[in-house]
């Protein structure tokens, strides 16, 4: 155990987390990438979308899940409830749903012509009286757990979870409580399939001690300044499984050209708050000066940034150990002009832009931690959400 300075505030908010460099052997494993399958994915709480997917009775979408080797149908049922299944008729397999989102009023299977009602059950089978002591019963879909969360579409693979999704969520379920998330619009998706470990994908978006090098270019003072040149995250908030943080927005920063005429007209994605006042009360729980936005870190792999007027989603898909798709989805309050519009598209450029340059450093690093050269990697107190991070993970494996 290594010492502290008055400084380093987070460890000694959280020293059970300790300060020991941590094992870089969980990034390039496959045997701990198949623990982390059984494990971790098995028994958590998956966000896979939102309720305004599928607004109506039989408004459906398919989620492709590589790390269950399997194929989940999402359904809105006619009672308004919603339900997931596995994408897979119960005769001989064949995917039911081969679009990826539709309407439907039942599901028929294109191979013989099976067919299912939007709750599971089998309803049809041509020719049934050629089969063997045979009830339509015993094969409805077989159904995955789901649940909902401000919105946010959860399932869980096992159909009777250890834990509700109430009790996953912990000390964030109540955090957004009548914070009109279903009132954004979506203005930006982005997916992108990169050659890194989930966890490695992960911890970029969990500390800002990057910004000032990674993203200068791009924001050089938005998110820094002569009090805090690094970035240093003014609140961070370690739960159980999750974690939270609220990032810094410099009062002094100068806007370019493009941003002065972005901020005329509407709220941008770099606007900070100049006062907790103006804030809903899910905000900026520590009521900070000079907040920007919070990050909230959903075990196992989903991280949801809140700001003013805006958040996004990231949700990070292992395909393989040094392999993840990032979904990103990027929602504002809908533009009332086309001022408020312009704002729009230069915020979904910029984040664009920034994601991008995550996404530079990132096979690079897995390369570097897969090479032999390294064993462990020493993190820093404003990287203790990684420490964090990592700790869960284990836990979970262990459990």
């Amino acid at each position: 155990m290594r010492t502290t300075t008055s400084r380093q505030q987070w460890t000694a908010k959280y020293p059970e987390l300790g300060t020991d460099p941590v094992p870089i052997e969980p990034n390039i494993s496959k045997d701990y990438f198949e623990r982390e399958r059984e494990r971790v994915f098995k028994r958590s709480w998956l966000n896979v979308g939102r309720v305004e997917e599928i607004p109506q009775a039989g408004d459906y979408f398919v989620k492709e899940l590589a790390i269950f080797k399997t194929s989940i149908v999402v359904v809105r049922r006619k009672d308004g409830a919603i339900s997931g299944f596995h994408n897979v008729c119960r005769h001989r397999g064949n995917s039911l749903a081969q679009a990826g989102r539709g309407r439907a009023g039942s599901f028929i299977c294109g191979f013989h012509g099976w067919t299912y009602d939007l709750t599971g059950k089998l309803v049809r089978v041509p020719d049934e009286e050629q089969f063997f002591d045979f009830e339509k019963s015993d094969y409805a879909l077989k159904p995955v757990a789901t649940d909902v969360w401000e919105g946010f579409v959860f399932m869980n693979i096992d159909h009777h979870p250890v834990e509700t999704l109430q009790e996953w969520m912990g000390e964030l379920y109540e955090q957004y409580l009548g914070y009109p998330l279903d009132k954004f619009t979506l203005v930006a998706r982005y997916q992108a399939n990169v050659n890194t470990n989930w966890k490695v994908f992960m911890d970029i978006t969990q500390e800002s001690y990057h910004v000032p090098h990674l993203h200068k270019r791009i924001v050089p003072d938005s998110n820094t300044s002569k009090g805090n040149p690094f970035c240093h995250l003014p609140s961070i908030r370690i739960f159980r499984r999750h974690r939270a943080s609220s990032v810094y927005a410099n009062p002094e920063h100068q806007p370019t050209p493009a941003e002065a005429v972005a901020y005329k007209h509407g709220m941008t994605v770099l606007e900070g708050a100049a006062g907790n006042d103006s804030l809903h009360r899910s905000l900026n729980p520590d009521a900070i000066p000079n907040w920007a936005f919070d990050s909230n870190v959903i075990f196992p792999n989903l991280i949801l940034h809140v700001g003013k007027e805006w958040y996004i989603t990231y949700n990070f898909w292992p395909l393989a150990v040094d392999r993840t798709l990032l979904e990103y989805k990027f929602y504002m309050t809908p533009a009332t002009s086309s001022g408020e519009k312009i704002s729009q598209e230069f915020s979904r450029v910029l984040a664009r832009d920034l994601l991008r340059e995550d996404l530079s450093t990132l096979e690079s690093v897995q390369a570097g931690l897969a090479s032999g050269a390294l064993r462990q990697m020493p993190l820093s107190d404003q990287e203790i959400m990684l420490r964090h991070s990592y700790k869960v993970v284990e836990d979970s494996i262990r459990a």
